[in-house]
């Protein structure tokens, strides 16, 4: 049965689904739900939503329209929207309604700057890998890898979150993984354009298996410094900055590239990993 874990809904075997794989994952489990497991659930679907790009920063959110989409009734939609709108994932703007948030330069500096610490702390506490875990990580790298290549944006984002959450996965410390988890979960709709690059796809595929490599012979200096390099690109230090996010520029960014108002860039002018 699928379950609502960490913002996702979750699968038998415990991967993420988001997006239209978590709708209809979400289908089964609204029959059965009480009111407060509805808004749970409505609010685990409307992130992967917000994941997966569907719903990008700054766009207005239909709720007649997304009610029938994740198959919930307005009261438990509403309720959901509150909890997003508590966590910062969506805002509520007079005369346009909820909106998918949208975040200030500084906003997404300090979230980088968030994830580099609680992450690297976390990455100290994992324990040794099993062959099990390792060869997950191989193939979720793989299929990262084969996203690339097929220009499927969706997949390459699940992949990317299911390697570095296998990894997470590896320490107890609960709290931390909270945390992480809602820092990803605020910058994912920031991270639908860093694998358009040119050496993007040569890139990932070196920095995961160095990540790998670091795992296999438990060297967790190691893991934590490459991780680091993997996450920022390169660009430890830099201010991010990002494209504005105009109403105009959201709407032409989101047919013409897929990305919200042209990406983060920063003080060098290049973009960072968004890993």
């Amino acid at each position: 049965m699928a379950g609502e874990a960490g913002g996702f809904v979750t699968g038998e075997a415990g991967g993420f689904m988001t997006g239209e794989a978590g709708v209809l994952a979400m289908a089964g489990e609204t029959a059965r739900a009480g009111p407060t497991q509805l808004t749970l659930l409505a609010a685990a679907q409307i992130r992967g939503l917000i994941i997966d790009g569907v719903l990008l920063p700054g766009e207005k959110i239909r709720q007649a329209d997304l009610a029938a989409k994740i198959g919930v009734s307005r009261s438990p939609l509403r309720e959901a929207l509150r909890t997003l709108e508590s966590e910062g994932v969506v805002s509520y703007e007079i005369n346009r309604g909820y909106v998918v948030a949208r975040l200030e330069p500084r906003d997404l500096a300090e979230i980088y700057r968030m994830r580099a610490l609680l992450e690297s702390d976390l990455l100290r506490s994992v324990s040794p890998p099993g062959k099990e875990t390792l060869c997950a990580l191989a193939r979720h790298n793989r299929a990262m890898i084969a996203a690339i290549d097929a220009a499927d944006i969706s997949e390459v984002l699940r992949a990317n979150r299911e390697f570095h959450f296998t990894i997470f996965e590896l320490s107890p410390m609960n709290q931390f993984k909270h945390e992480i988890h809602r820092l990803w979960q605020l910058s994912e709709g920031y991270r639908t354009w860093w694998w358009r690059l040119p050496d993007a796809r040569t890139r990932i595929d070196r920095e995961h298996k160095q990540i790998i490599e670091a795992l296999r012979k438990f060297d967790l200096e190691r893991l934590v410094q490459v991780s680091n390099q993997h996450r920022v690109a390169g660009h430890e230090g830099g201010v991010v900055l990002l494209g504005s996010l105009s109403r105009a520029g959201t709407a032409s960014g989101r047919h013409a590239t897929g990305q919200p108002g042209g990406g983060p860039v920063t003080e060098a002018g290049r973009v960072p990993d968004g890993h």
